[in-house]
């Protein structure tokens, strides 16, 4: 049985079937229907030429260049480790080789003067030099075999466990998992938490923790101070330190041991984050202090000089060389982050957020090197934003967030209202 051409103005019969679209057509229209579909392949051979010249274009150095950093920097501090270890090796063997010298050095001494004063008094007897000369011989004979001494040293080769750095590819954050441990926290502890990467600082029932990522205690001390503002950790003094609304303490991370820093600059304090060389605390603005030799002040950051009216700097976070700012204006009834520079403070983007707003703090956490995580105290979301200030998605959560923190490269820890939960990136 023979059929027509599907196009209703043609009667001719069909001799072709569209194997795409099953459409059966004669032979004109079949050649019109062919030359219709060739320029949407000529629209997709050029949408794939450009995916290949993007794909071409990627400069993967730029890519790795933070991880690349990373692992330079700990090549560098694993050769201080074991050029530290060397030295105190060598000091032990030299302590070792000392004790026996010194010994004989002090027998030696001590014959001298023995001799010296029978001499000087003229005064002895074959007794004495009788027992001179065999002391003399036995300290001749022990010196003797100083040569002969056998020191052995022990030596186990360096083992590095491959899992002592893991490589993860972190994928853009849309949910996070199901918590793979959860603390209770106690009431009127601080929300505040710092972290080496290796350990997590944390504040309970007027103590200081440090735990692993196994949630095992490593050790613990007695905070007797005021209510904790914030915390961060410095790697150039290998401490933490913490602050309250008027102080700044200094805590040993060998025995949580708490020392108080003196400063001329008395502020109340909201946040802080350490540089390699500074550490920045904020309120209305940034104050910059040195780290070494000593923690003392070396200037202030202003947002806007003919600023009038109230603005509170609410959380800071360093990173390559910038600071990022949760800024909160009372004012206004605003809140925005900014990115700085370090060197200028100038402003490279400011991202306002279209949260309700409040007078709760807002506070941000460096994520996979170089995006944000946002948190608005009581809220149960998080706000992703990227490198370059845009709010990439929002991701809700299930209890109100109070304060948020990137443990190592691949946990993210959350503390809410009754539980401190650690997540898996």
């Amino acid at each position: 049985m023979f059929h027509t051409c599907e196009i209703s103005t043609c009667n001719c019969i069909a001799l072709i079937t569209c194997i795409c679209c099953k459409k059966s057509l004669c032979r004109e229209h079949f050649v019109e229907h062919d030359y219709l579909l060739r320029p949407k392949l000529n629209n997709l051979t050029k949408q794939i030429n450009k995916l290949f010249d993007q794909f071409e274009s990627f400069d993967m150095k730029t890519v790795m260049s933070d991880s690349l950093k990373k692992l330079d920097e700990w090549r560098l501090d694993a050769y201080q480790v074991i050029d530290k270890f060397y030295e105190n090796k060598c000091t032990e063997l030299n302590y070792y080789i000392n004790n026996i010298l010194n010994k004989y050095e002090k027998d030696i001494n001590d014959l001298q003067l023995k001799i010296e004063k029978m001499i000087y008094i003229q005064q002895t007897t074959n007794h004495n030099i009788e027992l001179l000369t065999k002391n003399i011989q036995t300290l001749q004979e022990q010196i003797n075999q100083i040569k002969y001494i056998s020191i052995q040293v022990d030596i186990r080769p360096l083992v590095i466990i491959d899992k002592l750095i893991d490589v993860n590819f972190i994928t853009d954050l849309s949910k996070l998992s199901t918590p793979y441990q959860t603390i209770q926290r106690i009431p009127l502890s601080s929300n505040a938490m710092a972290s080496n990467n290796q350990y997590l600082l944390i504040h309970q029932n007027w103590k200081l923790y440090l735990i692993d990522e196994n949630l095992f205690i490593i050790r613990q001390n007695h905070w007797f101070y005021d209510q904790i503002q914030d915390m961060c950790w410095s790697t150039i003094l290998n401490c933490f330190l913490i602050i309250t609304l008027h102080d700044i303490y200094q805590v040993e991370i060998n025995t949580l041991l708490v020392k108080q820093i003196n400063t001329t600059e008395k502020n109340v304090w909201q946040s802080c984050t350490c540089s390699d060389t500074s550490l920045y605390l904020s309120n209305e603005s940034i104050i910059e202090f040195n780290l070494k030799p000593s923690i003392q002040y070396v200037k202030s950051y202003k947002r806007n000089e003919t600023i009038d009216h109230k603005q509170r700097i609410d959380s800071i976070e360093y990173n390559n060389g910038k600071l990022i700012l949760a800024i909160n204006d009372q004012s206004k009834q605003e809140i925005f982050i900014e990115l700085r520079l370090i060197t200028t403070f100038d402003c490279l983007w400011l991202c306002q957020l279209n949260i309700e707003y409040s007078e709760r703090k807002i506070q941000c956490c460096l994520y996979n090197y170089d995006t944000w995580l946002i948190a608005d105290w009581g809220s149960l979301s998080l706000i992703y934003l990227t490198k370059d200030g845009k709010i990439k998605n929002t991701i809700e959560y299930q209890d109100e967030i109070h304060y948020i923190h990137q443990f190592g490269s691949n946990k993210l820890v959350i503390s809410t209202d009754h539980s401190i939960h650690f997540h898996k990136l």
